[in-house]
């Protein structure tokens, strides 16, 4: 099969990547679903240039960036976090971030969650299988929910969480509400159970 007949609906996306960003055509290639020599062959027959990457390569900056946009879920350290750790203003930082993405050295959402609350509350939920809610108290928010949300409407790759609720989880939360609002504390499950059974079946209907 020809080259451009593998390109073929992809061909004006592929030349802005190799005219506006510097990034190799070995990862292009992996975008594309094709080798790395029919990047290049693509590239010398349209006769395109690409921008040199002289400044990224040899500016420390630059370099400390890419390596921290390279940790797992690098999207989600906020930028608070990523000039502490580079001891630079915020302003040379986002010069040199706006470098990046411009040549797709960087995802364009790198740099931008200005919340240390939300970088934390992501590193729990990306490590630790809890319920969303619970890592929202944890850190101080009020409603997690509506910050993942927000970021996924905002295009941000938000995975799904690890934690999923089972029958028993279901049950384990719905006793606690119930010991909670009605002073319960002292009893057992098999107790609470005996007082509060229909609540407990409302419980399960409503999570199922």
């Amino acid at each position: 099969m020809g080259i451009h007949r593998q390109l073929r609906g992809v061909e004006h996306e592929l030349i802005k990547d190799l005219r506006k960003t510097s990034v190799p055509f070995l990862q292009l290639a992996e975008k594309y679903g094709v080798s790395r020599q029919a990047i290049s062959v693509f590239c010398g027959k349209k006769g395109i240039k690409r921008p040199k990457r002289e400044h990224t390569e040899k500016c420390s900056i630059c370099q400390g960036l890419i390596r921290i946009a390279k940790k797992p879920h690098s999207d989600f350290i906020s930028s608070q976090t990523i000039r502490e750790q580079l001891r630079l203003e915020r302003a040379t930082i986002r010069y040199h971030i706006r470098i990046l993405r411009g040549q797709g050295l960087v995802s364009q959402k790198f740099g931008r969650l200005q919340s240390r609350r939300a970088e934390r509350a992501y590193q729990i939920y990306f490590k630790k299988r809890i319920p969303i809610g619970t890592i929202g108290r944890l850190v101080g928010f009020k409603n997690f929910y509506s910050v993942i949300k927000k970021h996924k409407d905002l295009g941000w790759d938000v995975p799904a969480s690890l934690f999923t609720y089972d029958s028993n989880d279901r049950r384990e939360a719905v006793l606690r509400r119930i010991k909670t609002r009605r002073g319960g504390a002292g009893m057992d499950k098999r107790q609470t159970l005996d007082v509060y059974p229909l609540e407990i079946r409302k419980g399960r209907r409503g999570r199922g």
